[in-house]
């Protein structure tokens, strides 16, 4: 096995591995009558390290070896997920739910600096690429449909071990692989500086507000179907739309013939989600809606691919890493503010006009796509401009 599919098969038990318990948390604060607040921030605990530290601790990857790094999350979660054993165990909730979230925590840097990596690492940059990204967000879908299937009595004492396992397994699985250092330079690689560079680089900033965009609508698209399956669908038909929605995402590397460059792929990827999306509220039945949304879930994660191209030719490399983890940032953000603004949008609007409304969006984004138009090596950052240098 070549050594970046290692890379890729550990970050998908790792990932997979952290994303398994939280059903079983979820479950077990409602079980106790805990309220909805506490079943509130119980299911915010996974999404909120993202939002918090993703731009941060990818500028770890910017400065450190990426291979320690990742080698570091990994027995950083397993630690955790030992300890949100034991503390199921024992019925310890809160310190289960706060290992799991810590969990997450640790697991930020990960993504980023593979993702910065593979352009040094690979041979093969945009298919490894495709397949980091169909990784890493299946595995938001794949571990809690896994943790889903453990909730019998019988089977949720297991939750916790099989994390470990998982987590074992990559740790394994990745043991002895090298990456590339990221190079020294005279820029520091701070977040101050990925900062500065997302602002200055124009294909940066619109990468940046494409990844909102589109997590954003996934994350409305997703309970508005709560709405339109109530309607008209009946409601054992959202499980079932959402679980396509999700699972669509393993299907995104089918599309790799949808555009050449990063942006002829953004384009396509959004018009093909606006017109699966916009035939979804015309099903009768929630089987003819399966595969729009199947399409939806695909062509999303093939857009996505696609800006995370963009930033690894528009960033250099000692940059990349941090960057990444600030689009991870901002991405989950956009997710959690969808979440929260779908349920007035539907109630105002109604779930039809809403889901063609996502629809229209994804075709205004594809007018003008994020595109690179120079290889990162030819981008200049202030403090090596004015010494005549190049990243």
């Amino acid at each position: 096995m070549r050594p970046v599919h290692r890379l890729l098969v550990g970050h998908a038990l790792a990932s997979v591995a952290m994303s398994l318990p939280w059903p079983l948390l979820l479950l077990l604060v409602f079980e106790r009558h805990a309220g909805d607040l506490a079943l509130g921030l119980t299911g915010a605990a996974r999404m909120l390290p993202y939002v918090a530290l993703s731009w941060l601790t990818g500028t770890l990857a910017d400065r450190l070896a990426r291979d320690r790094i990742l080698m570091l999350t990994l027995v950083t979660r397993l630690a955790l997920l030992a300890a949100l054993t034991v503390a199921l165990a024992h019925g310890a909730l809160v310190v289960a739910v706060v290992a799991a979230a810590g969990a997450v925590a640790c697991g930020t840097p990960a993504y980023p600096a593979l993702a910065a990596a593979l352009p040094s690492a690979s041979r093969r940059v945009r298919r490894d690429t495709d397949l980091l990204v169909t990784v890493e967000v299946a595995s938001f879908v794949v571990g809690p449909a896994l943790g889903g299937l453990l909730l019998a009595p019988a089977t949720r004492g297991y939750v916790g071990a099989l994390a470990l396992v998982g987590t074992a397994a990559a740790l394994l699985v990745v043991r002895g692989v090298r990456l590339p250092a990221p190079p020294r330079g005279a820029v520091r690689p701070s977040a101050r500086a990925v900062l500065g560079a997302a602002r200055r680089v124009g294909a940066v900033r619109r990468a940046v507000a494409m990844v909102a965009l589109l997590n954003g609508v996934l994350a409305a698209t997703g309970l508005a179907l709560l709405s339109l399956a109530d309607a008209a669908w009946g409601r054992h038909g959202f499980g079932l739309a959402t679980g396509v929605l999700g699972f669509g995402a393993l299907a995104a590397p089918l599309l790799w013939w949808c555009g050449r460059s990063s942006a002829s792929r953004t384009r396509l990827g959004l018009l093909a989600m606006a017109v699966a999306l916009s035939v979804v509220p015309l099903a009768p039945e929630v089987l003819w809606a399966l595969p729009g949304l199947a399409v939806t879930g695909a062509a999303a994660v093939h857009v996505e691919s696609a800006v995370t191209a963009t930033i690894q030719d528009a960033v250099p490399d000692r940059l990349r890493a941090g960057t990444l983890g600030l689009t991870d940032s901002v991405m989950v953000a956009a997710a959690l503010l969808g979440s929260l603004a779908a349920p007035f949008l539907v109630s105002a609007l109604g779930p039809v006009p809403l889901v063609v409304l996502l629809g229209l969006c994804c075709t205004a984004a594809s007018v003008r796509p994020p595109a690179a138009p120079v290889a990162a090596a030819r981008v200049l950052i202030p403090q090596q401009r004015r010494a005549g240098q190049r990243v």
